[in-house]
């Protein structure tokens, strides 16, 4: 028997997954600024003042979605030390970065394509910049080639999205090891 903590938790988390999933779908219709809460309440089939019990406005919810698929991504990406990598065989992390995005499809192909949504992505090239300024020795300042490397992804990102996703997470992590300008490491 479930108490009514647990109950009203699911109950919370139910409207938060309709809430969210309703901004998905009118997101890959229109841009957000055309968008309004009553749009999301009516598609999810939530009352207004639900809404507002939980988020300030549209923002704070595309903010809290956002964070949460942020959160996923940086859980799954394995960070392995540093080990043997090469162009056949990509660092697991590359390959797990293009796997998540491939079950995330819908999701990134909002926020990483045509207009996209400027925070998500501001997020995740920070995600990457950081993790790519670990061991990197360039003839450029690390923090030039840091953002470099982490636009470059977000790019490659966008075009395999737009493309849709023609070659596997694995082809996409080896062209990504060959464009970092690393073709192999051996500690």
């Amino acid at each position: 028997m479930k108490t009514s903590f647990e109950q009203a938790d699911l109950r919370v988390r139910r409207t938060h997954k309709l809430l969210w999933e309703a901004l998905m779908a009118e997101l890959s219709e229109r841009a957000f600024e055309e968008i309004t809460v009553k749009d999301i309440c009516e598609r999810a089939m939530v009352h207004r003042t639900t809404f507002y019990k939980h988020y300030e406005d549209k923002y704070a919810l595309l903010e809290q979605g956002m964070q949460q698929m942020y959160d996923a991504l940086v859980a799954e990406v394995v960070h392995a030390p540093p080990s043997v990598f090469s162009a056949d065989h990509p660092p697991p992390y590359f390959v797990r970065v293009f796997e998540h995005v491939a079950e995330h499809q819908q999701f990134y192909k909002l926020m990483l394509c045509g207009e996209g949504i400027g925070r998500f992505q501001k997020l995740v090239k920070e995600y990457i910049a950081e993790q790519a300024s670990a061991n990197q020795h360039f003839a450029v300042p690390p923090a030039m080639h840091v953002q470099f490397f982490a636009g470059a992804v977000l790019s490659l990102l966008a075009w395999w999205l737009e493309n849709d996703m023609p070659l596997s997470p694995h082809h996409m992590a080896q062209y990504l090891l060959s464009v970092s300008g690393t073709s192999s490491y051996h500690p």
